[in-house]
């Protein structure tokens, strides 16, 4: 099989599922990977179907049986969890090529983008009735900037939310179902964060989760969910492919925001031209 994780060949092929696979689907996406970790009669009881239903999804999905699919989310468990000194570098190879897997990584994350999420998580971002909060963890903050940045350009009401707990909490007082949250959760997940859009989809956001192809725990929650490989040359996970998906939402946002949003950039640049080049002098201090 050519999918990366369980959760990636479910969500490709759920066209193809019935109700009651569906059913079983939804409940180990809900609880992934522990959920395929059970037996199969807690699982079939969890999705309300009979433990043969669970049978058919599995061989339908490509495996061999129940117990190879639960040999596979083992896998994902552990890669979840692995830190960077489980794959520390040996010395010797060059830097060319180990750079190589960046490219790899991105041909593969833009080949397996969902293109019905990944327009709906366009709508939402462009959606001119909303507001916009967008934040991420420790590392994948860039992310939630760099998208901030240029979708505020185009559109009003976005807003960086930083990883920090006073500032979530702030942004958690005005959120209601006008409110669209996108948060970035790479592995090791982030709890903090993991709470923080949990608690804005309570409060009735619609919430567009990125996000690896293991799952963050606030898949769960996700209005539309987006996932980009973190696979790159160790010791550490890439972003560059979470980086293109970002530039993609914001050509969407530019696509559906029309000359509203030409005409934002272009008063940006007036405005930008006048503070940086031609703006008045600063009055002097001296008498």
């Amino acid at each position: 099989m050519t999918d990366r994780t369980v959760a990636d060949v479910l969500r490709r092929r759920r066209r193809e599922l019935t109700p009651a696979e569906l059913r079983v689907a939804q409940a180990l996406l809900g609880d992934y990977p522990a959920a395929g970790l059970q037996p199969i009669v807690r699982l079939a009881e969890v999705a309300n179907v009979s433990p043969p239903t669970v049978l058919r999804l599995v061989t339908k999905l490509g495996y061999g049986g129940y117990p190879q699919i639960q040999e596979v989310l083992r896998a994902e468990l552990s890669a979840r969890t692995a830190g960077p000194l489980e794959d520390y570098p040996s010395e010797g190879e060059p830097l060319a090529v180990r750079a190589r897997s960046f490219g790899a990584a991105l041909t593969e994350s833009l080949r397996a983008q969902d293109q019905s999420e990944l327009a709906a998580a366009a709508d939402l971002l462009a959606d001119r009735e909303r507001r916009i909060l967008i934040t991420g963890g420790r590392f994948s903050w860039t992310l939630a900037a760099h998208l901030a940045t240029f979708a505020g350009l185009l559109r009003p009401q976005v807003s960086h939310v930083p990883n920090d707990p006073g500032a979530r909490a702030a942004a958690l007082l005005d959120v209601d179902e006008t409110t669209v949250v996108v948060a970035f959760d790479y592995r090791r997940y982030q709890r903090d964060t993991v709470t923080f859009g949990r608690a804005a989809a309570g409060q009735g956001a619609s919430l567009v989760v990125c996000t690896d192809p293991y799952l963050s725990p606030l898949a769960s929650s996700a209005t539309v969910l987006l996932t980009t490989t973190v696979e790159g040359p160790p010791p550490f996970v890439t972003l560059v492919p979470a980086f293109a998906l970002v530039e993609t939402l914001v050509l969407g946002v530019v696509e559906r925001g029309g000359k509203e949003s030409q005409h934002r950039v272009a008063a940006f640049e007036r405005l930008n031209a006048d503070v940086v080049d031609g703006g008045p002098a600063p009055l002097s201090s001296s008498p």
